[in-house]
This record gives C-alpha cells, structure tokens and sequence, in this order.
C-alpha cells in the first residue's frame, strides 16, 4: 500500500520536529528577556505567551508550568555563559593555569555586564528551584567543569591532589559570592576590581 502524502498543515515529522523547535526556543527567549527584566514573581505566563505569539496552551504544551519553563531557561543561560568563558580561555593554549584563570574572570565580568545572567542564575534561581535544585544546575555547568579543570592541573602537579569535586564545589561558592559583590557594587570605585582580584587570589592559594 503506497504511503499517504503528508498533509500540507501538518507536513512531515521533520518538519512538525522542527516547527516544534523553533517554538521552544522562542518562548525561551521571550521568558528569558521578561525573566530578567521584571523577575520571575512579576512575569506571568500570559505576558509570555502573547509576546511569543502563543496561546497559553501552546507553552504548557511545551513547558509543565512557569518552574518548568524557568529551570530551562536556567539551564540554557548556564550552559551559555559557561560555554562563553570556556571560549575566552580557548586562545590561552599550552598555558593550563592562565586558562583556568581567564575562564573564571570571564565567568565574573560576563555576569556583571548582563542582567540576564545576575538576576536569572544568582538571585532568582535559589529562591525559585531550591537549593538543592539550583545547586544541580550549578554543579552541571560549574562545579563539574571546574572539576575537571583541576584534575587537569593535579594532573601537571600544578595543584596539590585531592578530591576534586568538593574542591570545586567550594571554588564555585565562592565564584558566585564575587559574582554578585560585583553586580552589586557601584560601577566606580574599586569595590569590583577587589572582588576580582579577591577571587583570583584565593584561586592562586590552591596552586603549588
């Protein structure tokens, strides 16, 4: 029996796939514009809807819920900015620990000049997933590439060995206490330059 041709509406299962895709990633991008600017308690799911062009229905067919939709946003934002200071460091071949370093400054001065990454990730993020959750979301795209990071260094005896993960655990919370000293601190003034230097300080301590 020949195959039916795909109705024009529905077209074929690449396409819907796609259709889909492309849907997902606008209500991502409209949550993460509207998250970041009025927080997420002010954002309703109305508002997201009609600026993806959306009904209700259409975003609960791809999000459970608002949480559902933020942790993903949550999730896309951490695994950008953790892509981008990756990125940074990329050009700094054949020096491991100047790499490990830029990285992490990226890391601070990219949060400080975006909002999005501030207010979604840092402020917002705790309070609405939880510790517990917020700090898997973390550990995905921090804690564990940190930890890998300084395997790598244990590895060329640049850092005492030990256990990485908790290491990397500890390193993340303090990341994130400069992240938001910075973010918060007056655009003049060194209250910034010492969280960065702060930081990166305590990074060194962990060198041989």
């Amino acid at each position: 029996m020949a195959a039916l041709p795909h109705t024009k509406r529905g077209g074929s299962p690449q396409d819907q796939q796609k259709r889909a895709t492309a849907t997902r990633d606008t209500i991502l991008a409209v949550a993460r514009a509207l998250f970041a600017e009025a927080g997420y308690h002010a954002t309703a799911t109305t508002e997201i809807a009609a600026r993806a062009g959306l009904t209700r229905g259409a975003l609960y067919h791809h999000f459970d819920d608002k949480e559902a939709l933020f942790l993903a946003v949550s999730r896309l934002l951490a695994e950008e900015l953790a892509e981008r200071s990756s990125a940074a460091a990329a050009g700094l071949s054949g020096n491991l620990w100047a790499q490990v370093t830029e990285a992490f400054r990226t890391y601070l001065l990219l949060i400080v000049a975006h909002a999005d990454y501030r207010r979604i990730l840092l402020i917002d993020g705790p309070a609405i997933l939880g510790w517990v959750r917020w700090r898997e979301v973390q550990a995905d795209h921090v804690a564990n590439r940190t930890a890998d990071a300084l395997q790598l260094l244990m590895d060329a005896d640049l850092v005492e060995p030990r256990a990485t993960l908790p290491l990397a655990t500890m390193i993340q919370a303090a990341l994130h206490d400069a992240a938001l000293t910075m973010a918060n601190a007056p655009e003049t003034g060194a209250t910034r330059d010492e969280a960065l230097a702060t930081f990166l300080f305590i990074l060194r301590g962990i060198g041989r």
